[in-house]
């Protein structure tokens, strides 16, 4: 009799941790104490409402870095990968067009403080933030409900744990504060917009290459007009790229040497008396080699000049490509002359 309860008892112990482990909702928790800190783990979120139809959002994060996967409609996505130590977060965009299946897909560096102004870009007016005596308990957190009121317009009602230690805030999702929420609900004109909810927490290590600011060959780097523009318009915004990560690309000895080639290679095609408007668009692959090149003049592509200075860009000698963590990267680079 012995033999044949075993099985039961072992089978009754499983459904039993099961049931422990899992809340309302298809809810799972990996973690034994919910008291003490999470300092390593992975949550993911379900996320619903007017815009958010079947978004996914998951989080990885140890003491030194922290990653953000957000997952939209028709394979459009962004992923955060955050390096702590040197408060840098590179930024992994797929845009998907509106209409059609097109896809872009580029990179961004930020650091938390421009990503954050960044989401935080609309501006709704005055931001309060309430804290109620509202309590309850998820997946075995005790969290305490707040609200934060963006002027009158939208409002957000945010259920916080300080026990788990993601390191990273990141506006409009349950990253708010430098607490969590696990459960999040952003309103427009009362309307839900966004509802994130906890769907598991997971207190397994992370590996390593999570964290890697690895860069896909499809993924190309955005060069913006300020770096390598002629036109006083675009250049004066320059500033000094500070991040250690990553490098822009570059003709000769630098920044400067690839300015002043423009200047030379093509001042019979700038006619200040005409008042012309030119840009150059193109790309510098992994090799060096330069590809998809666009010339427009006074915002047109047809103009009789725009194939002779096409022909000057495809004579260029090689460039220094793009890199990141020293490995070449693709980038696309916007002249503005």
């Amino acid at each position: 009799m012995q033999h044949i309860k075993r099985p039961k008892l072992r089978i009754l112990t499983i459904l039993l941790t099961l049931a422990f482990l899992t809340g309302c909702n298809g809810q799972v928790s990996t973690v034994k104490d919910p008291n003490s800190d999470l300092e390593e783990g992975k949550l993911t979120f379900s996320v619903s409402g007017e815009t958010a139809s079947n978004w996914e959002l998951e989080i990885l994060f140890n003491q030194e870095n922290a990653v953000i996967k957000e997952k939209y409609a028709r394979g459009a996505g962004r992923k955060y990968i955050y390096d702590k130590t040197t408060n840098e977060i590179l930024g992994l965009y797929d845009d998907v067009a509106i209409f059609g299946t097109a896809k872009d897909q580029y990179i961004i560096y930020h650091t938390p403080e421009e990503l954050i102004k960044l989401t935080l870009s609309s501006n709704y007016g005055d931001t309060t933030i309430t804290k109620t005596q509202e309590f309850k308990e998820i997946l075995g957190y005790k969290c305490q409900k707040s609200i934060i009121a963006h002027g009158n317009q939208v409002t957000v009602e945010v259920w916080l744990t300080d026990k788990i230690k993601t390191g990273i805030i990141y506006p409009w999702t349950p990253l708010t504060f430098d607490k969590v929420a696990l459960e999040y609900e952003l309103k427009i004109l009362g309307k839900t917009d966004r509802k994130y909810i906890i769907k598991s927490i997971s207190d397994e290590p992370i590996e390593s290459s999570e964290f890697e600011h690895v860069v896909p060959d499809d993924y190309y780097l955005v060069v913006p007009l300020s770096e390598l523009s002629i036109d006083s318009m675009w250049s004066k915004s320059f500033e000094e790229n500070t991040f250690k990560s990553f490098s822009y690309p570059y003709y000769g000895n630098g920044r400067e040497s690839t300015i002043e080639y423009f200047r030379s290679e093509l001042k019979n095609y700038i006619d200040k008396t005409e008042n012309k408007s030119i840009s150059i668009d193109f790309y510098i692959n992994q090799d060096s080699s330069l590809s998809n090149i666009e010339v427009s003049i006074n915002y047109s592509k047809k103009d009789k000049q725009s194939p002779e200075i096409k022909r000057v860009i495809e004579s260029m000698p090689k460039w220094t490509p793009a890199k990141v963590k020293g490995k070449p990267v693709k980038s696309k680079v916007g002249i503005a002359i």
